[in-house]
């Protein structure tokens, strides 16, 4: 399973599904490309924005987590994947500063 599994685990968990099939009805797609997403860790910036939005994360997040999943270059690669950790931790902060 690639990392942007994880975030699909989380939509299934939040929604109350029961399998990818269903996620993948919610999420308009076939059952097939399910399969690739979970399989490669890509998808596109329009189902990154659901996904997003649903989970109530920033899109960058995803976006980020995409993109370095594409990278010809390792350089590339971690400065993308620089910002997904950046991204996760700004929320983190906000989440825990939010009862001051």
């Amino acid at each position: 399973m690639s990392y942007l599994g994880i975030y699909l685990d989380q939509l299934i968990e939040k929604k109350r599904l029961n399998s990818d099939t269903e996620l993948a009805k919610f999420l308009q797609i076939s059952r097939q490309h399910m399969s690739r997403i979970r399989k490669e860790g890509s998808m596109s910036d329009e189902k990154c924005m659901v996904l997003a939005k649903e989970l109530d994360i920033n899109p960058l997040e995803l976006f980020a987590l995409v993109r370095a999943k594409k990278s010809k270059t390792k350089e590339t690669r971690e400065i993308w994947m620089q910002l997904h950790r950046e991204t996760k931790r700004v929320k983190a902060y906000i989440l825990l500063n939010s009862n001051e």
